[in-house]
Formats: structure tokens, C-alpha cells, sequence
């Protein structure tokens, strides 16, 4: 006589010896291919993939049409393009024309470029140039050849992802070369860390998030051995801005400005402080992102704990049948479970 054992919709059994449990809150999807539906999908690295192939092109694309991608990375143009803009420039085509923003290379140098804007034509052709955030022209003069190309666009905080491409493209080829030696139980976690890693890694080589840059200093008139600053927000978050013992500006902007004074001191440089402001549902967004990847591993290795190990039903003995029925009985009531069937 052989004892087959039926269990109810909680396991299911294939043909040969497995019982597979399932949660309770799974119930009604008794007939689903457990396995297949509890194996990691590599959804997160094939977004990763989509979404660094789509920017290479995008690069590649637009140098190939005669375009130039360029990051600021100075604040002489802030607030119109400020530092960690992309600026996307096309050929010169046709006359310059004043106040129009052009990429051009500096008398006498091929060494760097710069986006400015043309600020007077002269009856000769020569152009003259300055920043929107200073006052004053350029100290140059620059010709039509001097000209890289005309700016046509450009994108707030997009040159940080730009300039994190390269890095960005090794890390997902790395990442999705390495996955297939990873254990299938393993690679929910696999994924999560490497996410984690390309977002972190950029961040912390570039610091995007909090910077600052002094455009001007001189004597404050209104206090005696004071020094006035006049500094800009170059990072992506809003800070505060301070001087030890001195005046403060709260809140400024990305990419805004903020005069502050301070007493000087002979034994160093004026120092000015910054620190990150943000109001409070600011704070509750950025603990969400730096927890998710957390949460997220932990509802997966919960959600996965109810896998109990395989059973041979072909080899049970009377105390794992024993524990197996008490299981039973204990989520949900055993029902028809034993079926006696003559060996012949």
C-alpha cells in the first residue's frame, strides 16, 4: 500500500516528490507556476541598460549631425546657465547677433572653450563677449573663427549625468556581464547593490549636490575690518549660506545668489559656510531615497521567506509525514488528505 499525500490549495505538488508552500496571501493563485513567478526578472538592469544605450546615442547622435555637448562649469553665466548645465551647441550658421549665447575658444588658445554672451559687434567684426552674471565684458576680443558653434539649448543639472556617462556606461556593463554568475537567490540583492553603487558613486566623485563659488569680495563699507562676498549656489539643493561671526543668507536656491560680510582675520582667508536647507517634507523626500534601496531589499527577503525546502515524497519517513500533516493542519484544516491506494 502506498499513502499519497493531497495537500490542500496551500502546496502544491508536482510529479515527482516537491511540496512547495505558499503564502496565505497567494492563495488564490494556487495554479500559477510558483518558480517561475519568484525568479528574479533583472527588471532594474534592463532599465539601467535602456537607459544608458538611449543616452549614447543620444551623443553620439548629435556629435555625428555636427553638434557639441558641453558641460558649465564655471558661474559666470548664472542664473541662465549655471554650473552642471548642459549646453548643446549646432554649427554657426548665418550672422551673430548681439545678446545670443555662442561657444567659442579664447584668443590664442584651443586649450578651453567658453559659452558666453555676445555682448557688442564692432563695425570690423569683431565680437566682444561677457558673462550674464558679470557686470563687465570680457577682456578679449574674439573673430567669427574663434566661433565653436552657437548654443541652441541647454538643460539645468542634466552635464552632472553627462559628465557621469562614461562611468555610468562601465559600471551597467559590469554589472550585467557579472549577473548571470550570480545565484538566482541572490541577485534581487545583486541588483539593488549595483543601483545603489551608480547613484552613490557619480554623487561622491562630483559632488553635485552641495557647491558654491565666490565671484566677488571687497571691503564692506558699513563695517570697519568686514569683508563683503558675493557668493552663487553652484550645487542642486538649497543651502545656507554664513560667515563665523558675520551675516547669514537662508535658503538660496540652486543656481542663486547671496551677499554675505564678516569680520576679516589675519591668521586665514574669509571662510564662507554653507549648509544644505531644505523644509522638512524636503528632508523626508531625501531620507525615502536613501532608505528605498533598503526597504526595498527587505520587503524582497521577507516576501521570499515562506519557500520551505523541497520534500521527497518518494522518501518520507513516518516523523516528516508527521510534521508535514501537522503543517497542514495548522493552516487550515487537513480535509481528504490521505488516499489509500493498493500497491497491486
Amino acid at each position: 500500500m502506498t499513502i499519497v499525500v493531497a495537500p490542500p490549495a496551500r502546496y502544491s505538488v508536482t510529479e515527482g516528490n516537491v511540496a512547495t508552500r505558499v503564502p496565505a496571501h497567494r492563495d488564490r493563485g494556487a495554479s500559477e507556476d510558483i518558480r517561475d513567478r519568484r525568479r528574479p526578472r533583472g527588471t532594474l538592469s534592463l532599465v539601467a541598460i535602456a537607459v544608458v544605450v538611449l543616452a549614447v546615442v543620444g551623443v553620439l547622435g548629435w556629435d555625428i549631425t555636427g553638434g557639441k555637448l558641453l558641460v558649465m562649469e564655471t558661474p559666470s553665466m548664472c542664473p541662465t546657465v549655471c554650473v552642471g548645465s548642459l549646453v548643446a551647441d549646432r554649427p554657426l550658421v548665418g550672422s551673430v547677433h548681439v545678446g545670443e549665447l555662442i561657444t567659442f575658444y579664447p584668443p590664442n588658445t584651443r586649450a578651453e572653450t567658453y559659452t558666453h554672451e555676445v555682448s557688442h559687434i564692432f563695425a570690423n567684426g569683431m565680437i566682444q563677449t561677457r558673462g550674464v552674471g558679470n557686470p563687465q565684458h570680457d577682456p578679449w576680443l574674439i573673430t567669427r573663427s574663434d566661433i565653436v558653434g552657437r548654443a541652441t539649448f541647454s538643460v539645468w543639472g542634466l552635464g552632472w549625468a553627462f559628465k557621469a556617462l562614461p562611468l555610468l556606461a562601465v559600471g551597467v556593463m559590469a554589472w550585467v556581464l557579472a549577473r548571470p554568475w550570480v545565484a538566482a537567490r541572490s541577485r534581487r540583492a545583486w541588483d539593488t547593490g549595483w543601483a545603489t553603487i551608480l547613484v552613490a558613486l557619480p554623487i561622491w566623485m562630483l559632488h553635485p549636490l552641495v557647491q558654491a563659488t565666490v565671484i566677488s569680495s571687497a571691503v564692506d563699507p558699513a563695517h570697519p575690518h568686514w569683508a563683503r562676498v558675493s557668493v552663487v549656489n553652484t550645487g542642486i539643493l538649497p543651502v545656507t549660506f554664513h560667515i563665523s561671526g558675520g551675516t547669514s543668507v537662508a535658503h538660496v536656491a540652486s543656481t542663486g545668489r547671496a551677499l554675505v560680510s564678516g569680520p576679516t582675520s589675519a591668521n586665514g582667508p574669509l571662510v564662507v559656510h554653507q549648509i544644505v536647507s531644505l523644509s522638512w517634507w524636503g528632508w523626508a523626500i531625501a531620507a525615502l531615497l536613501v532608505l528605498s534601496p533598503l526597504a526595498g531589499y527587505l520587503w524582497h527577503a521577507w516576501r521570499d521567506n515562506d519557500v520551505i525546502p523541497e520534500v521527497d515524497s518518494n522518501r518520507i519517513d513516518s516523523t516528516d509525514l508527521g510534521r508535514l500533516l501537522a503543517d497542514l493542519d495548522g493552516t487550515g484544516g487537513l480535509g481528504p488528505v490521505l488516499a489509500n491506494r493498493s500497491a497491486g
